[in-house]
């Protein structure tokens, strides 16, 4: 009766049994197979379930030429007995150590994924109309608008960018615009909801007619202004670090910034390659950022063949972040990674660099937003290096003398941003498609964040390395 209800042979078994043990290496993008597998479960007997739980604990990394033994196996779910079935001792044996013995042999090659289809990079461009003269915006004032938190917890973060703007904008002065024209910024205050930033850029395109809009560091606020952009037909240069802004090929949208991925990948690779570290401790806030560092930052330690990093999530009130800290303190660790706000960030890192000299920290361009106020050599972000850039020296000290503070990174994106949106209204005219082709064009603009270029889908293809946070200045590592 065994024999004739089990109706999976021992050759399948053993495939499935080989699937299980090299689990070290299944693609998540055959979860659904186990799945539909777990569904049927009730079907499957004892002695094929524990080996089915047994892959799906490894279930992130089986390699796609051991997808094939599985999806046979799964194939087959529905054929299996639900009497419990208890081979003879010797054919298991055998076929247990069959299994051990192929489990144990080298892994095949891995290669990546191949897409079935890629939208070239180099082919995003805007052909549509706007760029003849009766489309030319009116008036003897330019304007550029600022889109920034001005108000609320973040509001420093807002003022920072506007000073740095106004600066921009006083340096331009100095070589006037032809026809007497003259630049201007139009700052509006992104804070509170969602639909208080997308009006606020509604206004600023329709009402106060800009130009072009600088957006900060907010992931949230760039995505509303790319979808306003790209239907309107308005550049928009972003100081956001969020890679999906410029992933879906729209021609409006500009980056001036090393994105989350190029962060994690710093990170990642000086924690775990170059300081050999293993007990390391990620910190987020509970915000589209948050997610987003999160995400990469774990993938950037899982393709160094490092464990999962242990993360911390504070809410959005920060209710949690008094226990957030006692556990981190009670975990010792040798790395902190901050994906939070500049606020989260500061509060944390004094409490941290007090009790743990040794430890490094790597701060998110979002957490980075608070110079130190003294050198911290075991604090460190990804940016250019500024060493004998002569514009980053005199941006700060002119941001300084208005201040009183040193410019966090993203103030100098942000007044690179406006002296790269004039020098490119210089050459395009007051028209927004004209301005965007200009700005595609930019190469190798010199300005005080380092050297700004843009590809044809608008990333920013500057050198980012890592570099020490030491009171506003970057010190190459």
């Amino acid at each position: 009766m065994q024999n004739l209800t089990f109706q999976i042979s021992s050759f399948k078994f053993l495939l499935l049994h080989f699937a299980a043990l090299r689990g070290s290496q299944i693609s998540n993008l055959k979860f659904a197979l186990l799945h539909f597998a777990a569904r049927r479960w009730s079907q499957i007997s004892n002695s094929k379930f524990a080996l089915l739980r047994l892959a799906a604990r490894r279930w992130s990394q089986i390699s796609n030429s051991k997808f094939a033994l599985l999806r046979l196996a799964a194939r087959r779910w529905s054929q299996i007995s639900n009497f419990k079935y208890r081979p003879p001792a010797l054919p298991w044996a055998a076929a247990l150590c069959a299994a051990l013995l192929i489990s144990g042999s080298p892994a095949l090659p891995q290669t990546p994924p191949h897409p079935y289809a890629v939208i070239p990079r180099d082919a995003v461009n805007y052909f549509g109309p706007g760029r003849d003269a009766s489309h030319d915006l009116r008036g003897i004032e330019i304007k550029i608008g600022l889109l920034a938190p001005l108000t609320g917890p973040r509001k420093n973060e807002g003022n920072a960018l506007l000073q740095a703007a106004q600066l921009a904008v006083e340096d331009e002065a100095v070589n006037p615009f032809p026809g007497g024209r003259q630049l201007s910024i139009v700052a509006r205050d992104q804070s509170d909801s969602w639909g208080r930033a997308t009006n606020e850029i509604v206004r600023l395109v329709f009402d106060d007619q800009v130009a072009a809009l600088v957006t900060s560091l907010d992931g949230d606020s760039a995505h509303l202004a790319e979808q306003v952009g790209n239907k309107v037909g308005i550049p928009i240069v972003t100081l956001s670090t969020d890679p999906s802004t410029t992933q879906i090929n729209l021609p409006w949208i500009f980056r001036l910034a090393p994105t989350d991925t190029q962060q994690a990948s710093a990170f990642a690779h000086d924690i775990f390659i170059e300081r050999k570290l293993r007990k390391v401790i990620l910190v987020t806030e509970s915000d589209h950022d948050g997610r987003a560092g999160d995400e990469e930052f774990q993938k950037a330690a899982h393709s160094l063949g490092a464990p999962p990093v242990d993360a911390f999530e504070i809410d959005a009130a920060g209710s949690n972040l008094d226990s957030t800290v006692s556990q981190v303190m009670a975990a010792k660790p040798e790395a902190v990674v901050f994906w939070t706000g500049t606020r989260t960030a500061s509060r944390l890192l004094r409490l941290f660099l007090e009790d743990f000299p040794t430890t490094q920290f790597y701060l998110s361009q979002e957490a980075a937003q608070t110079p130190p106020t003294a050198s911290q050599p075991s604090v460190w972000i990804v940016g250019p290096s500024l060493i004998e850039n002569p514009l980053h020296s005199s941006f700060e000290n002119r941001y300084r003398a208005r201040t009183g503070e040193l410019p966090a990174p993203a103030a100098a994106r942000a007044y690179d941003a406006v002296r790269i949106l004039a020098a490119s209204l210089r050459l395009s005219g007051p028209n927004r498609a004209r301005l965007r082709d200009a700005l595609a064009a930019l190469s190798g603009y010199h300005g005080a964040s380092g050297v700004v270029a843009f590809d044809h889908a608008g990333n920013d293809v500057s050198d980012f390395t890592l570099v020490r946070f030491r009171s506003a200045e970057c010190t190459s590592q």
